[in-house]
């Protein structure tokens, strides 16, 4: 094995005070020894610069695997052997020649990552030979053990995330964030409860004398990144649908782009093929007494008037993709253009890191008012999107797992919405993100 970058720093050290120390040789004598010894304290110093590049580059890939190691375990059933592999892959599509040993700990929820090398020297090597030993550590861990199962983006609005009257919002195992630094970025009121894991909001929060929050909110949280800002929506192509209503009879439809819209009205019962249902300036609606019914499929909402209805005395039952564009998410609303249409009209607004500026139009409203909506299992995804629930019964309680991430939310009356993450029971991924774990760090 060659020596490390200390030993090698010793050694030229070394060398120099012998030759400082012999003082009965003559000067000719010492300048003769001294000059391979200058020479190779010049080729050291050439091959340490080579050799220090090397490992700033090792560093950095053994931090990115150990990031990317631990994020792995935000996936659903990732083992120890999955990330490992997956860091040594890594690894090795990044640097050539070098050894790899990554531990993955399942109950710690890190990975360490050690990444080794020697180089030979080059002019260094005439004087004093062998080679230098490189080596680069990492270790990353998941944060928390905490999920997040919803999430309010709105960072300036009051009433971010909202609940009142008798609304219930139950996510017992995971974390339910605000991220609205205003003072009352969080409101629940009259006799409003949330249960949850963790309750945390950017700003502080309004609690009325009946309402139950449970644990008590933690204030002036750091304002959560949009965990699903890289997600893409799907390609859009031409019109296979246009203006599609299906009223008092019974259907199966199949996946496609729905111009105009689409409604399911008057007692229907949509059956839908698996697939993704693009709803295109238009609206997403089912009313009176009609049903939605599907297994892997999602919706995309994009252009003017793409908003979601679900209303009272319907049932509604969906499950996410399992994979293609929107894998895990069960309705995607279109980040851009997606805000309502302020008053007086005013040219669309910039969108500035994927989000439309609250002050420049409200957000689109999207409602699930039905009182027989208790299988949506997957990810809710409405960047721009204000949320409306307002039910009489429980709401996405038969799901293993449902994620909300929208801009705002409102919780009206007496719905239970129940926010499951009992993610092993389905094989619906969960989104990179959301799912499992929380934040990931570097340890050292």
């Amino acid at each position: 094995m060659g020596l490390t970058m200390a030993q090698w720093h010793h050694r030229i050290g070394s060398q120099f005070r012998r030759l400082v120390g012999e003082n009965s040789a003559t000067v000719m004598t010492t300048f003769a020894l001294a000059v391979p010894v200058v020479f190779g304290a010049v080729g050291v110093a050439v091959d340490y610069s080579m050799a220090s590049n090397t490992r700033t580059k090792m560093q950095a890939v053994a931090d990115a695997a150990a990031i990317n190691g631990a994020r792995e375990f935000q996936m659903a059933r990732a083992t120890a052997s999955s990330v490992t592999a997956a860091v040594q892959s890594y690894v090795r599509s990044q640097l050539n020649d070098v050894s790899v040993m990554a531990a993955a700990d399942e109950q710690a929820l890190s990975v360490n990552v050690v990444v080794e090398k020697d180089v030979a020297m080059t002019i260094g090597k005439v004087v004093f030979g062998g080679k230098m030993h490189l080596r680069a550590s990492a270790t990353a861990r998941v944060s928390a053990r905490m999920p997040l199962c919803l999430l309010a983006l709105d960072d300036k609005a009051p009433d971010t995330l909202s609940l009142e009257k008798q609304a219930q919002m139950i996510a017992t195992n995971c974390m339910v964030y605000s991220n609205s630094t205003n003072n009352k970025g969080l409101e629940a009121k009259d006799s409003a409860i949330i249960a949850a894991g963790l309750i945390c909001t950017a700003g502080g929060k309004y609690k009325g004398s009946r309402a139950q929050l449970t644990p008590d909110p933690v204030t002036d949280c750091p304002v959560m990144d949009n965990p699903l800002a890289s997600r893409a929506g799907p390609s859009i192509g031409a019109c296979n649908f246009t203006d599609m209503v299906l009223s008092n009879s019974s259907q199966t439809l199949q996946p496609g782009v729905y111009c105009g819209g689409l409604k399911v009205t008057n007692g229907a019962v949509a059956t839908l093929s698996r697939g993704v249902y693009i709803i295109k300036d238009g609206p997403l609606i089912v009313d009176r007494g009609a049903t939605l019914q599907g297994t892997d499929v999602g919706f995309y909402l994009t252009g003017k008037g793409s908003n979601l209805t679900f209303d009272a005395e319907t049932t509604i039952s969906l499950s996410a993709p399992k994979d293609g564009p929107l894998a895990g998410l069960l309705i995607f609303d279109d980040p851009t253009g997606a805000a309502a249409p302020a008053i007086p009209p005013v040219p669309l607004p910039e969108v500035v890191d994927g989000l439309v500026p609250y002050a420049k139009g409200p957000p689109r409203e999207h409602k699930i008012l039905s009182d027989n909506a208790r299988l949506l299992l997957g990810t809710i995804y409405m960047p721009q999107g204000r949320l409306i629930i307002d039910a009489n019964k429980p709401i996405a309680d038969k799901s293993a797992y449902t994620v909300m991430v929208v801009r705002r939310i409102d919780l009206h009356d007496g719905p239970n919405l129940i926010l499951n993450s009992d993610y092993s029971a389905t094989d619906v991924p969960v989104p990179q993100g959301v799912g499992p774990f929380g934040k990931v760090l570097l340890t050292n």
